[in-house]
């Protein structure tokens, strides 16, 4: 058996110590994690920086799924995994490993420091390990996911650090650049491999539009959150709840209402997207206009 592929390797190192802290560090690349780190990291840590960072993470996200989805190259055998979240999905490339290197790789880049990039080195092994730990991806998976985060972040930051490009962006209106965004989730949605049980995820795609949206309606400004740091932490973690309850609803809705609709799954990530980043910190600053908060918070 190819080095690729073999996962013998593995057995010898599992311990119930390292089962429990790589079980740990592997619910990080989940999209529970990933999507409440990020409304998090908006509100508390830089919302410009963050809403970069969720549309790259998504775009990577979807990348991903689509490489899985036309490569159905199956996942190691059964006996090796410990990690029982994986359903049906496919092994290559491993998504965990892609956004690891997406999302730690562009927080380090954005501050551009020595610790944080050692930092995102550290977070991007440990997710990529992990998964080979768990015996839900071999090393020819893990490796792939590298090779495409890397792409994925490169993309993005040339995009960026061109100032052509990156004028024409700044250029377009909100308008232009929904229709854009649009017209490439149509072309995916076309030239999506869908086969029974796999199909393209609509409701990630509508965050996306959500996001951009809210991202625009609000003018691109920053979120301020009012008081001192720990009252800010406070407020930055009790929207993220609320967050969290608007990703429960949006994302069961529309299986309730109707099965397989791609159009209510999109609805409902896009409703969620600009109720998250957009509604929550409007209705913050309009609360926090109220002198009784201002007071209450310290400000």
């Amino acid at each position: 058996m190819s080095i690729w592929n073999d996962m013998d390797w593995v057995l010898p190192l599992r311990t119930p110590f390292f089962d429990g802290f790589f079980e740990l560090v592997t619910l990080a690349g989940y999209p529970l994690f990933l999507i409440l780190f990020l409304c998090f990291g908006y509100f508390a840590l830089g919302s410009r920086r963050f809403f970069h960072t969720a549309m790259l993470l998504m775009a990577a996200g979807l990348l991903n799924s689509w490489l899985k989805d036309i490569g159905q190259n199956p996942r190691p055998d059964a006996i090796y995994a410990l990690d029982g979240r994986v359903g049906d999905s496919y092994g290559w490339p491993s998504g965990h490993t892609q956004i690891a290197v997406v999302l730690w790789g562009y927080l380090a880049y954005t501050l551009r420091q020595n610790w944080a990039y050692a930092v995102a080195a550290i977070f991007i092994i440990l997710q990529g390990f992990s998964r080979l730990y768990l015996g839900v991806h071999d090393l020819g998976d893990v490796a792939s996911g590298f090779v495409f985060g890397v792409l994925c972040l490169a993309a993005y930051i040339g995009v960026e650090r061109n100032p052509l490009l990156s004028a024409k962006i700044g250029a377009a209106s909100a308008v232009q650049l929904l229709m854009g965004l649009l017209a490439v989730h149509v072309i995916y949605a076309l030239i999506y491999p869908t086969h029974a049980g796999h199909g393209a995820p609509f409701w990630f795609m509508g965050a996306m539009t959500g996001f951009l949206a809210a991202h625009y309606w609000r003018a691109q400004d920053e979120v301020r959150l009012p008081g001192p740091i720990v009252a800010r932490g406070a407020l930055a973690a009790g929207l993220t709840a609320l967050c969290f309850v608007l990703l429960i609803v949006t994302s069961r809705l529309p299986n309730a209402l109707a099965e397989d609709s791609a159009v209510l799954e999109y609805g409902f990530g896009a409703l969620f997207g600009f109720a998250a980043i957009g509604l929550l910190p409007f209705l913050l600053a309009q609360i926090s206009a109220n002198s009784a908060l201002r007071n209450f918070l310290g400000k």
